[in-house]
């Protein structure tokens, strides 16, 4: 398998798991301490406390119409060995496949015995929604 092909299957299977509203499967596909720079100010959060992150941010998206999130590998880069940079664009679709919301992330994977997300910059998803009028 090649190194985009890891990474692709890897953000399927973080889809999946979205879609499933798994947040079990997130959480464990994230470092044990994840890093989230943003807008507001960075912080980080221990596996424990993103798997409620997940749970909230779930229920979330269900009350704005949600049903299927898609995502899209659009760029992965190896920085160094087992580390990599990945770009994915997401499309929250509702009923009938409407169009809720979508954005781009940026993630820092590194694997150790399998990939997992060590950074994220979620700008995007942030402006998303502000411009939905909705509080993430």
């Amino acid at each position: 398998m090649t190194f985009h092909e890891e990474i692709a299957e890897f953000f399927a299977g973080y889809v999946n798991a979205f879609a499933r509203s798994d947040a079990d499967a997130v959480s464990e596909l994230w470092d044990t301490v994840g890093l989230f720079p943003s807008p507001a100010g960075n912080f980080a959060m221990e596996r424990r406390a993103f798997r409620g992150h997940c749970v909230t941010l779930m229920d979330f998206y269900r009350q704005q119409g949600v049903v299927r999130p898609e995502g899209e590998l659009l760029s992965a880069t190896e920085l160094f060995p087992n580390v990599a940079q990945a770009r994915v664009a997401y499309r929250m679709c509702g009923e009938g496949g409407g169009l809720v919301a979508e954005w781009e992330h940026v993630y820092i994977l590194r694997r150790s015995d399998h990939w997992r997300v060590s950074l994220t910059i979620a700008d995007g998803e942030m402006a998303a929604w502000t411009a939905k009028g909705a509080q993430l």
